[in-house]
């Protein structure tokens, strides 16, 4: 495999708050690396995931996630399809594909996914339902295997291996979150830093990209909420600006997986509301740096480990 990454690659400013994935996880990249599960342990990951997925399928939390983000990406389906696309483990499809809901319809879309910061899902409980949720998203919502992309600088050869044993792209380099993009993507950034977010918003920033951007991730309500004007002004300039332009739908609350996707919601940029911004809204976009930011929240390239004090 050649995607280890480069010695000195990444680096991580500070300490990313209130995420437990991310407390949970943390060791040094090194270390990380040199982690390669078994035969027999990589097969029981598998199957939690697995079970996972079939746990979030038949919960009503997934229902009344589904209508809410077919609500969102419904403007990008074609032609309804026969059967579901299958997201899993060498090409077979688990017993229960089948629809269980009627009321569910699978449609192809003309959606690709990109995937920061889901954490080890050989490790992490949370990643592991994380991932569920998005195999059920490229089950549903028949976004092809191999248009989906991934990246964590955590991740484990192990979780290399196995995510592109499933079909998808593991992306080589750290784009900390610098990606344009070029048809209609769904971003799945579930509690990630918000200087990801920001360098998202600043990368697409124009109406003819953010009308085909969605973004599952943090509630940027909740940014507004929490942060102190200033700081979100200073430090996250994209986010400050977008914030009157976003159409949000929160995630529904759920005790079983509060610690999941607590603060999550699905977002999205109506063209009719970028449209209605002057033309020097968007002119002179200037790259994000963070240099008075206290609290970064987000992995660099540069420095050749990952530690949190």
């Amino acid at each position: 495999m050649s995607a280890c990454p480069a010695e000195g690659e990444w680096k991580t400013i500070r300490k990313k708050k209130g995420v437990k994935k991310r407390k949970d996880n943390i060791r040094g990249i090194h270390q990380r690396e040199a982690e390669f599960l078994s035969v027999t342990e990589g097969e029981r990951v598998q199957q939690k995931i697995k079970e996972a997925v079939e746990e979030l399928r038949s919960s009503e939390f997934w229902t009344d996630c589904l209508e809410i983000i077919q609500r969102v990406v419904n403007v990008y389906h074609t032609a309804p399809l026969a059967s579901p696309s299958i997201p899993f483990f060498g090409g077979e499809a688990p017993e229960s594909l089948e629809d269980k809901k009627n009321n569910v319809c699978h449609c192809r879309t003309t959606l690709d996914l990109v995937c920061y910061g889901i954490g080890n899902v050989s490790s992490s409980i949370t990643s592991r339902y994380q991932l569920a949720l998005l195999f059920l998203l490229l089950e549903t919502l028949q976004i092809p295997r191999d248009g989906c992309r991934f990246f964590d600088p955590l991740f484990t050869e192990w979780e290399k291996t196995f995510l592109k044993d499933c079909g998808m792209v593991v992306l080589k380099e750290n784009e900390e979150g610098k990606r344009s993009i070029d048809k209609p993507t769904l971003f799945y950034m579930i509690h990630c830093g918000k200087a990801l977010y920001n360098n998202l918003l600043w990368k697409n920033w124009s109406p003819q990209k953010l009308a085909q951007t969605i973004l599952i991730g943090n509630s940027f309500k909740g940014m507004e909420e929490r942060l102190p004007a200033r700081v979100l002004q200073r430090d996250y300039t994209y986010i400050n600006h977008i914030l009157t332009i976003t159409e949000e739908a929160a995630f529904p609350c759920s005790i079983r997986y509060m610690d999941v996707f607590n603060d999550t919601a699905i977002h999205q940029f109506p063209r009719k509301n970028l449209e209605a911004k002057p033309t020097e809204f968007w002119e002179g976009a200037a790259e994000p740096t963070y240099q008075e930011c206290e609290d970064l929240e987000v992995i660099q390239k540069g420095i050749e480990c990952f530690s949190v004090s």
